[in-house]
């Protein structure tokens, strides 16, 4: 019973003590600064589009004068009154449509920034993971070297072996020693770069959970037609300049009506006004619509410019991913039949006095040769996955 809760509490001191990528990404979207702003910019736009959709504020007019009639007696004369501009409701309309397009268009960029950063942090979790792979690989190959090479001390204390091969062996060991620094140093710098990217302090404690690392597939199914972020972006600036076409258009964008009461020394009145703009005398709708046109052919002209580059660029991933897992394909066969039908015979050989120190090192090194491209290669696979998945505007594919 002792030993069962032991391991339950190792269990969870393990799972406390990892961080998986699910969790960097929640923390991503709830703390990151890019986060922040597309939430600021959400709220900064709600709060444009009521500001737009309120009625201007009624002017209060008031004046005062003294006057000195020539024939009456002179005294202060003054006027107040209330002012109240009304804009023609479908041009108001059509500025809070505007402004509301213009508010999503400016968000989707922002939102595509943000998913560019959640796919590099992808990208950059699985390149430490695999150099922690890597790293556990060399060691257990450096500690199943470093056993030999004690068995090898022994011999040559009981004059079994040469001290040249002892040498060898030493040199090897040496050799070996160093390059574990070296992945050691790799495990740290591609942390480094990931916790660059993540720009929050939740590493500190913390290794990767490195369990939810995506498998390397042959086929992925991707939606071609979905719009990218980009794309969207675009069409709502379109519709934004639309908005302000149709703005255009109208006879006339406000009108105002005033009411005043004007005492004078003589006389009291009343005044009613109506002040309407006459839009047909000026040419400034029909040059502003014409410019809306034109930019609004521009941005249809640059989507077009995003969609092709996105059915290129797309083809091309895919089919340099298909490679990639062929190479990775390859390679691991052949490493299979390096480690577990040469490598044996090889160790046996050498073992039995059969073969060299320096044949059982280099096919030793072959080995790791290989492992290392394996490693390289599914990096490279990885780094298309998520640029292909940023072509595509997937945002939840782990």
């Amino acid at each position: 019973m002792k030993s069962l809760f032991f391991l339950l509490f190792c269990t969870m001191f393990l799972n406390a003590s990892t961080l998986s990528l699910d969790e960097i990404l929640q923390k991503l979207k709830n703390e990151h600064p890019l986060a922040k702003s597309i939430q600021a910019s959400q709220f900064a736009n709600s709060s444009q589009i009521k500001a737009l959709s309120s009625r201007e504020a009624t002017k209060l007019l008031a004046d005062t004068t003294y006057a000195k009639p020539q024939i009456e007696s002179s005294g202060y004369e003054y006027s107040i009154g209330l002012e109240q501009n009304f804009m023609n409701p479908n041009v108001k309309n059509s500025i809070v449509k505007s402004a509301t397009y213009q508010g999503e268009a400016e968000i989707l960029s922002l939102k595509h920034e943000f998913m560019l950063l959640e796919n590099e942090v992808r990208l950059l979790y699985h390149v430490n993971c695999l150099d922690k792979e890597s790293l556990e690989q060399y060691k257990r190959s450096f500690e199943a070297f470093l056993e030999l090479y004690k068995k090898k001390e022994k011999a040559y204390s009981f004059g079994e072996i040469s001290k040249k091969e002892l040498l060898q062996l030493q040199l090897e060991l040496d050799r070996l020693k160093t390059e574990y620094k070296h992945y050691e140093d790799e495990v740290e710098v591609s942390r480094a770069a990931l916790g660059s990217f993540v720009l929050l302090p939740l590493f500190s404690d913390k290794q990767l959970y490195c369990q939810d690392v995506q498998q390397v597939t042959k086929e992925l199914l991707f939606n071609n037609q979905e719009e990218s972020l980009q794309e969207e972006s675009l069409n709502k600036k379109v519709q934004s300049l639309q908005s302000d076409f149709d703005r255009y258009s109208s006879q006339f964008d406000s009108f105002t009506l005033s009411a005043a009461y004007q005492n004078e020394i003589d006389a009291d009145r009343f005044v009613v006004g109506l002040s309407v703009p006459l839009n047909f005398t000026s040419s400034l709708n029909e040059e502003s619509r014409a410019m809306l046109m034109h930019k609004k052919s521009a941005i249809m002209h640059e989507k077009e410019g995003v969609k092709l580059q996105k059915a290129s660029q797309a083809d091309m991933l895919k089919n340099q991913l298909l490679q990639q897992f062929k190479e990775i394909h390859a390679t691991t066969d052949m490493l299979n039949k390096y480690e577990n039908t040469l490598m044996p015979l090889i160790e046996n050989a050498y073992t039995l006095g059969e073969s060299s120190a320096i044949e059982y090192l280099l096919s030793g090194r072959e080995i790791w040769k290989l492992k290392e491209e394996l490693i390289e290669k599914r990096k490279n696979y990885y780094k298309t996955l998520f640029q292909l998945y940023g072509v595509l505007k997937i945002k939840e594919q782990i």
